[in-house]
């Protein structure tokens, strides 16, 4: 997909699903933005982006409202008004009733205001271009019960509603909001899980393989190409609502 003259600002775009829809973006010809809290590997992929496109790192946390505004604010300085925002950064603080205050608000400061407060400050640039895309990074967590996970998952939940009520409040400036929700995905967060839980990895990727459809995880990459469509011109009537990524995994 053609992405040449538009400005993209990507949350969490570091690693994993990230990194994936950062490179698309770049390769799609996009002016592309990114803020994440590792400063090493954001600066890294930059640098290496940066021979093949046009590719800015800002380091920050979305879990911080300046950070949120300037951030914006100096990819807008840089590159121009902002076309499309991919809010994917997440904190993976996985509790149930014994979570403290404190995991609560880390864990609700990240996942949800963060992408509030992005939404917030990349709409008033949007409004200024006079169109734009937004793309939320849901999950399966949002409409599936699992184990131990109620902190995340009620994160995601809330997401994939206030993607709902985004499009219908900026639908009259021609902003489009839709979200991603990806299932199993072979991502760095993945690989600690299974180095945390001491599961063989053969056996953690079959265990997670069988759940699908597809009998198979997926790959960032395969994220990345959705978070394209939903962004494109290719999807001028798609708003409000959520895609399931997932191998098929809540068909079942």
């Amino acid at each position: 997909m053609n992405f040449k003259g538009k400005v993209v600002l990507v949350t969490g775009g570091a690693t994993g699903i990230g990194e994936a829809i950062v490179r698309a973006f770049v390769r799609g010809g996009a002016a592309t933005s990114f803020i994440d809290i590792n400063d090493s590997r954001g600066q890294a992929l930059a640098r290496e982006l940066s021979g093949a496109g046009t590719c800015h790192f800002f380091y920050g946390s979305v879990a911080e409202e300046k950070d949120c505004r300037s951030f914006v604010a100096e990819t807008e300085s840089l590159f121009g008004h902002i076309s499309i925002l991919v809010n994917n950064a997440a904190l993976f603080i996985f509790k149930s009733v014994d979570a403290s205050v404190q995991e609560w608000r880390h864990v609700l400061e990240v996942n949800v205001i963060g992408a509030s407060l992005m939404a917030r400050y990349a709409v008033e640039s949007m409004k200024r271009g006079g169109a734009g895309a937004i793309v939320n990074l849901g999950s399966i967590s949002a409409f599936v019960a699992q184990a131990g996970t109620m902190t995340y998952n009620a994160t995601k939940a809330a997401l994939v509603e206030m993607t709902r009520c985004m499009a219908l409040d900026l639908a009259p400036f021609g902003i489009r909001a839709n979200c991603i929700c990806p299932g199993y995905i072979l991502t760095p967060a993945f690989y600690g899980y299974v180095e945390q839980t001491g599961i063989p990895l053969g056996k953690a990727q079959k265990d997670l393989s069988d759940q699908t459809i597809l009998k198979r995880m997926g790959n960032p990459e395969e994220i990345a190409e959705c978070v394209l469509f939903l962004s494109s011109d290719s999807a001028s009537y798609v708003t409000g609502t959520f895609l399931m990524a997932d191998g098929g995994l809540t068909a079942l």
